[in-house]
């Protein structure tokens, strides 16, 4: 089994492992945050994606569900409407691979990241 960073489960996703990134509450307030919402909306436990989190070379910070919708919101890929749907509801469509910044210091993290299909977000 291998070494898993702190705040994630495994999972069997089909035939296959995938990783559940276990929201944190420090990740659940930066999310509010960045929508303007308070947190207690943010009902989601965690997010399920292809591989584990990744520790920023950086500032150390590991990579979260917050790095994702602060890369989305900052490249104006979705709005903030956008992005807490798919936090309440689950994502509704195949996740393309995508290199992730560090909200913390802006750095990239290594790899890429997707999430598993309809498995984004679970309560």
């Amino acid at each position: 089994m291998p070494q898993l960073s702190p705040d994630t489960k495994i999972v069997k996703v089909d035939d296959h492992i995938a990783y559940r990134w276990i929201l944190t509450p420090v990740e659940r307030a930066h999310i509010a945050s960045l929508l303007n919402v308070d947190a207690s909306i943010i009902t989601n436990e965690g997010n399920t994606m292809a591989q584990d989190r990744v520790c920023c070379k950086s500032c150390g910070k590991y990579s979260g569900l917050d790095d994702l919708i602060h890369n989305a919101l900052s490249t104006g890929v979705h709005c903030k409407e956008f992005m807490l749907d798919v936090l309440t509801n689950g994502t509704q469509a195949k996740s393309p691979a995508h290199s992730l910044s560090c909200s913390n210091c802006g750095k990239n993290y290594e790899g890429s990241f997707w999430w598993e299909d309809d498995m984004g977000t679970w309560h």
